[in-house]
């Protein structure tokens, strides 16, 4: 089985975890005072996010596949972009928005993970 590259997967690790951290600041107040569609939105986000963690935090233990060790580089890329996007941020819808997009990205990559 091909090990994954720790210090990529650690890095896409730490910026998910900064993603994580933004969607659960986001006050209750303003979620509530979302659309419903935004709120949604925040939801699978903040689930995607988190799955998108523990599979990467397992891939570390039992390794990867060839499929996601071709995609690694772009995992870490997507990451750190979607990190990027969103502290670049302040409005609660436009970050749910941003977030919702680009984890998109990084969840069909882990998703090659079996």
């Amino acid at each position: 089985m091909v090990t994954v590259d720790t210090a990529w997967t650690q890095q896409a690790l730490d910026s998910l975890r900064v993603v994580r951290r933004k969607l659960y600041a986001i006050p209750e107040s303003e979620l509530g005072a979302m659309s419903l569609d935004d709120q949604v939105k925040y939801g699978d986000s903040l689930h995607q996010t988190g799955l998108a963690i523990l599979k990467l935090e397992a891939a570390k233990l039992k390794g990867v596949n060839d499929q996601f060790k071709e995609k690694e580089e772009g995992l870490k890329d997507a990451a750190v972009r979607l990190e990027s996007d969103a502290s670049a941020l302040a409005d609660a819808v436009k970050i749910i928005r941003v977030i919702s997009d680009g984890i998109k990205l990084v969840t069909n990559i882990v998703t090659l993970l079996r």
